[in-house]
């Protein structure tokens, strides 16, 4: 499991274990990690458990966040990064991490930002940003589609072309659809419950998707489709 040691002016001022899939640091005081300091944003980053990942996003705040001192958007912590948050350091430790990105921790960290926002940062001393759009998905693969069901409304579509869907309600339950070059799965992020998949609940694993499949996640129906 892995750890974060916090500190402050050099001293150790806290240890916390990434025991859940999502953990908020900031200011408030709901905060998995409050840090109630000047500079820090009151939600400030998080760090999603992805598979056997954590990736660390900074939440739009106010001073940004820094992984070994440089500036991030999203990052996959490695063993002994440092992430520093205003006058506060958090040594991420875990001997587990795999040295160097997979195909699929480099699709993760490549998802999609808002059009015309900042690009997605580098991982180390791997340049993921710069990897074409083209390259994300096997050759000849049929694109995801998920069809959203609104009760008895008219049902809207959305197409899966970037790597990372999340959906659900932040702080509710909340579950991202990643494509793969083997296929589509579906990840459980937050809330107690996970998400289910034609009843059945995903659990705590990535769960392949195929066509048909019926998603429950937040107050949403989806149909997983092939286009």
């Amino acid at each position: 499991m892995a750890k974060l040691i916090v500190s402050q002016n050099g001293e150790v001022i806290d240890n916390r274990f990434l025991d859940a899939p999502s953990f908020t640091v900031g200011s408030r005081p709901d905060s998995d990690l409050c840090l109630a300091v000047q500079g820090v944003s009151r939600s400030h980053a998080r760090i999603t458990s992805v598979g056997n990942d954590d990736i660390l996003e900074d939440l739009d705040s106010t001073n940004g966040t820094l992984v070994n001192g440089q500036p991030v958007t999203r990052h996959i912590l490695q063993n002994d990064d440092v992430i520093e948050i205003a006058d506060v350091q958090i040594r991420y430790r875990n001997h587990k991490a795999i040295d160097g990105p997979s195909f699929d921790r480099t699709m993760i960290i490549q998802a999609s930002a808002p059009e015309g926002g900042a690009p997605a940062q580098p991982v180390g001393a791997y340049a993921l940003a710069t990897a074409k759009k083209e390259h994300r998905f096997r050759a000849g693969a049929r694109m995801g589609l998920i069809r959203v069901f609104n009760g008895g409304g008219p049902s809207k579509e959305i197409e899966l072309s970037r790597v990372l869907h999340t959906f659900g309600i932040p702080g509710k339950q909340v579950a991202v659809i990643n494509a793969r070059p083997h296929g589509y799965f579906i990840t459980h992020v937050e809330g107690k419950k996970p998400a289910r998949v034609n009843g059945k609940s995903i659990g705590l694993q990535p769960h392949p998707l195929t066509p048909n499949d019926v998603i429950e996640v937040g107050d949403e129906k989806l149909l997983f489709l092939l286009k």
